[in-house]
């Protein structure tokens, strides 16, 4: 039985990943960390090695969408915002002859990940809706709309969706429904009285968000709003629907470090 194109390069692309993850797994990443990060603390062993698994997991969600979609290894990759290398270093470990942009609002985040991941410094924008930086076979966005009030989080897609290569596609990581049993029952994202006026909004619109508490803050001194966002798979979706000019891949919920939400879309458009 003769296979078709689609499944030659199907099997084409599952054995070069293949490849490169044991390479990947052979050689291992850099776990240099940055003196100068204060969004991570990584003072005690298993919060460390958590910070590094969580990484791996971007990677492996990466790879798995880049399968799913039928999309040949990336020759360009933003990792936005990249902090100081959480995903960046095991991108670089993976994808070794790869172009890859560190985008973040803070230099010592992107000056680290040029230094130590030979990434290129890309400095990111709070009016992402001025911000160019070309076009990107891959954008991972991990916990940043997480963070962003609603505005802000369409203005993220925009730029996400305008930044891809024309078979491009993003991963964009986010809190939904699970995020309130967390607060309620596991751990606590934010104080109960700030987190329930996110959750008031989220309950009769889809989507709540609420700042930061003003001494938080001082770790996020470039962003103009910066908190807690809860966003639903309902309203998300009638957002992304409005734009034709990208095609929704996938969504999946709690698909990584088990309570972010994954979505995954990308170029040609839908009806392209």
């Amino acid at each position: 039985m003769l296979q078709s194109h689609r499944s030659i390069q199907f099997c084409s692309n599952l054995r070069n990943y293949l490849d490169l993850w044991q390479t990947y797994s052979f050689n291992g990443f850099s776990k240099s960390l940055s003196p100068s990060d204060n969004e991570n603390t990584v003072d005690e062993p298993w919060k460390l090695q958590h910070y590094y698994d969580v990484g791996e997991g971007a990677l492996e969600i990466i790879v798995s969408s880049l399968i799913a979609a039928g999309r040949k290894a990336p020759r360009r990759i933003l990792d936005f915002p990249s902090g100081s290398g959480r995903v960046t270093r095991h991108l670089r470990a993976l994808f070794p002859e790869a172009e890859i942009g560190a985008c973040d609002l803070y230099d010592h985040h992107i000056n680290f990940c040029a230094e130590q991941f030979t990434a290129t410094p890309i400095r990111s924008s709070d009016k992402l809706d001025d911000l160019s930086v070309g076009e990107w076979d891959v954008i991972f966005c991990g916990s940043l709309l997480s963070h962003l009030p609603a505005h802000l989080f369409w203005s993220a897609i925009r730029f996400m969706s305008r930044s891809l290569t024309d078979e491009g596609i993003a991963i964009v990581t986010l809190e939904g429904r699970h995020a309130v049993h967390i607060q309620d029952h596991k751990w606590k994202f934010i104080e109960d009285d700030l987190f329930d006026i996110a959750r008031r909004d989220y309950n009769a619109s889809g989507f709540g968000f609420v700042g930061y508490s003003e001494g938080f803050m001082g770790n996020f001194r470039r962003n103009s709003s910066y908190g807690i966002a809860l966003t639903s798979p309902g309203w998300m979706m009638d957002g992304l629907l409005k734009m034709n000019e990208i095609r929704i891949l996938s969504f999946t919920e709690r698909a990584w470090d088990d309570h972010q939400d994954v979505l995954v879309f990308g170029r040609p458009g839908v009806n392209a």
